[in-house]
C-alpha cells in the first residue's frame, strides 16, 4: 500500500508529463470550449486530468464530441475561429463563445425563441474573452443577443 502524498504527487508528475490542464486558464483553443460546454463540475474536473490523446475518447462518452461533431464543417470551421453567423446551429454560438452569461424564452404559439446574451471583454486582461458576468472583465465590455428558433441562431445583435 503506498503512502497517500505519495500517490498524490505520481499523479501530479504523470499528468504534468502527459500535459494534463491544472486550470480551465491553461486550456487552450477548443478544448477550453469543450471545457466549458462540459454539464457539471464533476466532468471538468474530470477533463483537466484527462490527458489530451485521451480527451477525444472523454468527450465522446460526454455526448460534446458528437454535438461538435453534427455540426456542418463550415460551421466547425467558423466556431473554431471564435466568429458566429445566423444559420448557424446554436450548438455552434456555444463553441465560439462558450455558454451565455444568461437565457430568456418567449413563446408565441407554437413558436419559441431563446434569447442567449454573451458578454464578451473590450478592455483589460481578459480582452476578447467571453465571460459569465460583466465584473470577470475588469474593464469595458460588449453585450451580444443571439435569438435561437428551433435550434438555429435566427439573429445576432449587439446591445451595448
Amino acid at each position: 500500500m503506498s503512502h497517500p502524498n505519495l500517490r498524490t504527487l505520481l499523479g501530479a508528475l504523470v499528468c504534468s508529463a502527459l500535459a494534463c490542464a491544472s486550470s480551465p486558464d491553461r486550456l487552450r483553443g477548443l478544448d477550453r470550449r469543450f471545457y466549458q460546454n462540459l454539464d457539471n463540475p464533476e466532468d471538468k474536473a474530470a477533463f483537466l486530468k484527462t490527458p489530451p490523446a485521451q480527451r477525444q475518447t472523454f468527450l465522446k462518452s460526454k455526448v460534446v464530441w458528437d454535438r461538435w461533431q453534427a455540426l456542418p464543417e463550415t460551421e466547425r470551421a467558423v466556431a473554431t475561429r471564435g466568429e458566429l453567423k445566423a444559420g448557424a446551429h446554436e450548438f455552434a454560438a456555444f463553441m465560439a463563445w462558450g455558454p451565455p452569461a444568461d437565457t430568456q424564452r418567449e413563446s408565441a404559439g407554437e413558436r419559441e425563441v431563446a434569447f442567449h446574451t454573451f458578454i464578451r471583454c473590450t478592455s483589460g486582461p481578459k480582452t476578447g474573452r467571453y465571460v459569465q458576468a460583466t465584473s470577470a472583465c475588469d474593464g469595458t465590455f460588449n453585450e451580444i443577443e443571439v435569438a435561437v428558433e428551433g435550434g438555429i441562431v435566427t439573429e445576432i445583435k449587439l446591445l451595448n
